[in-house]
């Protein structure tokens, strides 16, 4: 039973981060990543390096003493960059056509026209990245999140409430094979305590990073699922760790692709928040809105949010 002023699950912003690494499709079979398993103040993975950052030390094989969470040399490339890199269309003056267009890893930031903005940072050997997070778009990050990544799956994730070099949460998941899910111990550091909870992620290619899948404030049998495929098409979580129930419907394209999430807060039949996504050609998110109905006065509004995404810091130089 929860108290009553318990201290909410480090998750709401990171749910905003639709990409961070590995956009490709889910993996399935026996080829699980592994779980990092948490012991009092055992040390995380060795810090990757990270491509095009100055604050990521000199270090080779992956291996860094740099702080994770120092921001100094960050790119901030949230400009009006294409979703691709090389689909301009066309050929130059040299007659070369244009390249192929590329799935990346995930975007370089993504802002929301009235909320956050999120920016990322990769590790120049593939094995994880970093994020920042500007809640109140003031120019200051609030929320710095480090992960780990493996065969394209997140395996570890750890997040500083604050960015003041501490570690508020870490969030270890483990895969299913039938299905895109994953059910996650979250440790809350908060407090100077330690608390475990588990928790249930809808993994999507769209939601491969951070987070890292759709989160339900939930142990696996406090969630009634429906599913097509071997994709979810329905969750409901009967017993949260936090918040109302929820009722969740998703669906997809025809490349397995999620391009819509309704949830209705309460499981009353009205739909509370609703994300939309788009892709372009090779699967990159392209857009965002997020569409949020609130009630005053026993009137219904909804409003919406737009998401545009940069990719500029995947450009090479020739």
């Amino acid at each position: 039973m929860l108290v009553a002023r318990r201290r909410p699950l480090l998750l709401g912003l990171l749910a905003l981060a639709p990409l961070a690494c590995g956009g490709g499709e889910e993996k399935k079979g026996p080829d699980k990543s592994p779980t990092i398993e948490v012991k009092g103040e055992a040390k995380p993975p060795p810090v990757p390096e990270l491509a095009g950052s100055t604050s990521a030390g000199t270090g080779t094989g992956g291996s860094t003493s740099a702080d994770p969470f120092d921001t100094e040399g960050w790119g901030d490339e949230d400009t009006e960059a294409a979703a691709t890199m090389g689909d301009e269309g066309g050929s130059g003056e040299s007659g070369e056509a244009a390249a192929e267009p590329t799935l990346f890893d995930g975007p370089c930031f993504v802002r929301w026209s009235k909320g956050p903005i999120l920016r990322f940072d990769y590790a120049a050997d593939g094995t994880g990245g970093r994020l920042r997070i500007d809640a109140e778009n003031d120019g200051k990050s609030d929320v710095c999140a480090r992960f780990w990544t493996k065969d394209d799956r997140t395996h570890k994730v750890t997040v500083d409430e604050g960015c003041d070099s501490s570690t508020e949460a870490i969030i270890t998941p483990t895969y299913d094979d039938a299905l895109n899910l994953a059910t996650a111990t979250y440790t809350d550091k908060r407090d100077g305590a330690e608390a475990k909870h588990d928790i249930t992620l809808v993994t999507l290619p769209a939601f491969t990073g951070i987070a890292p899948g759709y989160p339900l404030y939930a142990e696996r049998d406090g969630i009634d699922l429906k599913s097509s495929d071997g994709r979810v098409t329905q969750a409901v979580v009967r017993k949260p760790l936090e918040g109302p129930p929820v009722k969740l419907v998703l669906k997809y394209d025809g490349e397995g692709r999620v391009t819509r999430i309704d949830e209705d807060h309460e499981a009353d039949g009205k739909v509370d928040r609703r994300f939309d996504y788009r892709y372009d050609e090779v699967g990159n998110v392209t857009g965002m809105t997020l569409s949020e109905t609130t009630v005053v006065d026993g009137k219904r509004s909804t409003s919406k949010k737009t998401a545009k995404l940069g990719y500029g810091c995947w450009a090479t130089t020739p």
